[in-house]
């Protein structure tokens, strides 16, 4: 083994040592943090609005729930640091819908539940999707839980996103697909509807992944979304149409400052204001747009077309935070490949590091200016690691390639 190759696998394993380091941090934030399960509190609220035959996208009655179930028994008020402020319920009526036998419980015991159901879903999907790439099954078990305890993975599960669901439908629905089963795999990708700004695009990446077998996987997808859309039209009536309003009421309710947003939004939207913030969303959808034709006709595979797709999607919308960027994972795994010889690129090795240790920023309250979405900053480095290693001067393994 030459010295490089030395000093990269020791680098290599004082990640994986940082990374059970960080258990200690961790484990301190559940404790402490008044934050604990914050997003989840907000599914929990709108799955008992469902439960009492209300109507989850309604803001006045959400608020009351929320107030009723976490500002209400403790007597806390705004100033305090434990006060739950108005958190919105933009995803999909099934999620609410599905967490409504839970909400006898109390939301302590549920979140605790749904945290070790999408820990097992991390691990799974993570080591499916490292498997799918060429890893043996030792480095793919031991990738599988360093994205476990890496900083986005912590996030996931503390926050009780549901990034994590919508990761698990299209590794899922990939493994299928490779495996001879496109219409269940278009099936089972139906669950990107419960959170469609970050899942809108992932059918056309499994295309683009899989184009064998694309008109079956799409079958399976529109056939299983008119069922899942039919029957939320037939249970919530009229108050079904709400819900794809409520992405663009929250464009509009949220100006300034911006928490843990990981696009490019986070660079500059926070500091504009009116029309001039949407017409930056427009200027940065079009050059992503112009980079994507040139890119997808430049990339040299079915990976990373569909990659590099996936890509662009999550760095140029708004609303993309921390927990979504666990839909990078196969983008990584591609960049390191089988034998982890992307490694040896410092910019790549950088990008992996950066991802593990800079989202934490977000727990520490930092902010620079109007600036406080630092994961941005490993994603920057991925988009510009993909453009040299996978588009300008592709590098991909052989044995991914011909995968």
């Amino acid at each position: 083994m030459t010295r490089a190759a030395v000093r990269r696998r020791f680098r290599q394993r004082l990640l994986v040592v940082f990374l059970l380091a960080m258990v200690i941090p961790y484990g301190r934030q559940l404790v402490t943090s008044s934050t604990l399960g914050q997003d989840f509190r907000a599914f929990f609220a709108a799955a008992t609005v469902v439960a009492h035959h209300g109507d989850p996208y309604n803001w006045p009655t959400l608020a009351a729930t929320e107030y009723r179930l976490y500002d209400a028994p403790q007597g806390l008020v705004p100033g305090n640091p434990a006060y739950y402020e108005f958190l919105a319920f933009p995803e999909g009526p099934w999620l609410a819908y599905a967490l409504v036998p839970v909400t006898s419980l109390p939301w302590q015991v549920a979140y605790a539940m749904y945290a070790v159901l999408l820990g097992l879903m991390l691990l799974a999907a993570s080591f499916a999707t490292f498997s799918l790439l060429g890893w043996s099954r030792r480095r793919a078990a031991i990738g599988a839980g360093c994205v476990l305890l890496c900083a986005v993975g912590f996030i996931n599960l503390f926050m009780g996103q549901v990034s994590v669901i919508v990761f698990g439908a299209l590794i899922a629905a990939w493994v299928l697909a490779r495996n001879g089963r496109p219409f269940l795999a278009g099936a089972v990708l139906v669950l990107v509807w419960v959170k469609p700004n970050i899942g809108l695009p992932l059918p056309l990446v499994l295309l683009l992944l899989e184009p064998a077998v694309a008109r079956r996987m799409m079958s399976g997808f529109v056939v299983a979304s008119a069922g899942a859309f039919g029957l939320m039209a037939a249970v919530m009536g009229l108050h079904f149409l709400e819900w794809p309003l409520q992405v663009p009421r929250m464009w509009q309710a949220v100006q300034g400052l911006q928490p843990d947003i990981a696009s490019v939004e986070s660079f500059f939207y926070p500091g504009l204001g009116g029309w001039i913030k949407t017409a930056a969303l427009l200027a940065t959808l079009c050059a992503a747009i112009a980079y994507g034709v040139w890119a997808l006709r430049r990339a040299p595979d079915a990976h990373t077309r569909g990659l590099t797709l996936l890509i662009l999607w999550l760095f140029a919308l708004p609303f993309v935070q921390s927990y979504d960027l666990v839909l990078l994972l196969p983008a990584i795994a591609l960049l390191l490949g089988p034998r982890l010889d992307g490694w040896e690129d410092p910019l790549v090795e950088l990008t992996v590091w950066g991802f593990a240790v800079i989202p934490l920023l977000y727990f520490l309250g930092a902010r620079i200016g109007y600036f406080n979405g630092f994961t941005v900053v490993p994603f920057s480095l991925l988009v510009v690691a993909w453009h040299q290693r996978m588009l300008r001067r592709p590098a991909m393994p052989a044995q991914v390639r011909a995968a």
